[in-house]
């Protein structure tokens, strides 16, 4: 089972945004000093979070999150990381660093309803060509016009 653990952040649009699509199974990476909602922390109660221990050295934490993701019964090891946000995506590259994910943008993980839509016909047709490679649907490559 494909597996993503997601960096969350205060802003917790994309995290809500990515829970509620349903795709890839997701494991919340939260730190102890985090200041998230109420309401949020109840809506995620039932998604597998780990949370890290900001007195803790980042060795000892990432050797716990390894023993936690291996010693969890039904718990599906996560095969990349993610922030949806500036803050978050440091947390993410940071961390994935220490347990040896790779890092993906929020944009690999299709779009979410609060993101802006990309400009893409100012970039020219190459952009959207690799979009579409990148789904699967390999665009036509059209000679240039003299």
């Amino acid at each position: 089972m494909n597996a993503i653990l997601l960096a969350e952040s205060p802003r917790t649009a994309f995290a809500e945004s990515l829970l509620a699509r349903g795709g890839p199974e997701v494991i919340l990476l939260r730190t102890d000093s985090m200041p998230l909602s109420r309401a949020y922390v109840r809506r995620t109660a039932g998604v597998a979070t780990f949370t890290l221990d900001s007195a803790a050295s980042p060795m000892d934490e990432a050797a716990r999150y390894l023993r936690w993701v291996k010693g969890t019964k039904g718990l599906p090891r996560p095969r990349s990381v993610c922030g949806g946000d500036t803050e978050s995506a440091e947390l993410a590259r940071w961390f994935g660093a220490l347990v040896d994910l790779p890092e993906r943008a929020p944009g690999q993980l299709a779009p979410v309803a609060a993101a802006a839509p990309r400009p893409w016909w100012r970039d020219g047709r190459a952009p959207l060509e690799r979009d579409l490679s990148d789904l699967g649907n390999p665009a036509k490559r059209l000679a240039p016009s003299a």
